[in-house]
């Protein structure tokens, strides 16, 4: 029995609320692998991935940088669970830059890519949540999606939701 947490990380660990605090200190917001993740946000994620024994798989734009990469920066900064996985990649240059934001015609890229990772994995995957401050799901995915502010990224209330889906 696998559980799998696809999190985004922009919105949902690195949050506005973290970045407004380290101005404020007067310390850098950021070390080898960019923004400094919000303490409260990764407390959180800790309670889902302790609760639940979920493993993570980056849908983040975060994922280009590599699976190596996203591993190393989840060791040296001490973060809860064990990446295995990153989403794949499937929209192409081009058809990204066709999106027409004025009518906000975003194609559920995430979603989509989320679905690939399912069905082509290799992982027998028997429950999976998705964490992100942007809801771009399919219709399938709702019941697994908890949308995050992105000035707080995960709360409590975020945590709890993600762990009852993930334990059902």
């Amino acid at each position: 029995m696998k559980k799998v947490i696809f999190l985004d990380i922009d919105g949902v660990l690195n949050t506005e609320r973290q970045h407004d605090r380290c101005v404020e200190d007067g310390i850098s917001p950021v070390d080898g692998f960019g923004f400094a993740f919000d303490p409260e946000a990764v407390a959180n994620l800790k309670s889902i991935v302790e609760n639940t024994g979920a493993d993570i798989v980056i849908s983040s734009s975060w994922k280009l940088w590599g699976l190596d990469a996203m591993q190393r920066m989840w060791t040296r900064r001490d973060l809860p669970g064990e990446v295995i996985d990153i989403t794949p990649n499937t929209e192409s240059d081009e058809m990204l830059l066709s999106i027409d934001l004025d009518y906000m015609d975003i194609p559920a890229i995430k979603g989509r890519e989320i679905k690939e990772w399912l069905t082509t994995d290799g992982y027998e995957v028997t429950h999976y949540a998705i964490l992100d401050d942007l809801p771009d799901m399919l219709p399938e995915q709702e019941s697994h999606f908890v949308q995050t502010d992105p000035r707080i990224g995960i709360t409590k209330e975020d945590a709890n939701q993600v762990i009852e889906i993930l334990t059902k």
